[in-house]
């Protein structure tokens, strides 16, 4: 059981990251392809979002007690977990409130301005704080399968 446990923690640590990982690169395509392949990149990273990497990370929140469950939980004291829960905690945190919303508004700003209506500097704004969030978000993300893998000894 712990070995299929650890199996799907890997594999959704892969997906989440993965797919995060990919969503510079659907945004880039989709300015290089004029505004309609803007806004059709940004409501298909929303859909992978929404649909693969957000329960993703949700896979990792239960899956990662399962695991610690059968393991033991003194596993708990371990710096190096104490500091990733708290990293996924923040993480998940700045995603519901920060970033969604911030990527949610560039969204929905080069939808309107795919149509005609919208302000190109608004967008720009709007694309520059969701940039920002996301690269934290990824960032502490990376710093989590960090310790995850490397499980350094940081305070007893």
């Amino acid at each position: 059981m712990r070995t299929f446990l650890l199996v799907l923690h890997v594999l959704g640590a892969v997906v989440a990251l993965g797919f995060s990982l990919s969503y510079g690169i659907w945004v880039r395509r989709g300015e290089a392809d004029g505004l309609q392949g803007r806004a059709f990149a940004l409501r298909t990273v929303s859909w992978i979002d929404r649909r693969i990497t957000t329960p993703a990370f949700i896979a990792q929140a239960v899956t990662g007690v399962l695991l610690v469950s059968q393991l033991d939980w003194d596993l708990l004291r371990e710096a190096w977990l104490e500091l990733s829960i708290g990293i996924y905690v923040l993480l998940t945190v700045l995603a519901i409130a920060v970033y969604a919303p911030a990527f949610r508004l560039q969204r929905e700003i080069a939808e309107r301005i795919a149509e005609g209506a919208g302000d190109e500097a608004e967008y720009q704004a709007a694309a520059a704080k969701g940039t920002t969030w996301g690269a934290v978000v990824v960032v502490l993300t990376l710093v989590i399968v960090v310790l995850m893998v490397w499980k350094p000894t940081l305070w007893t």
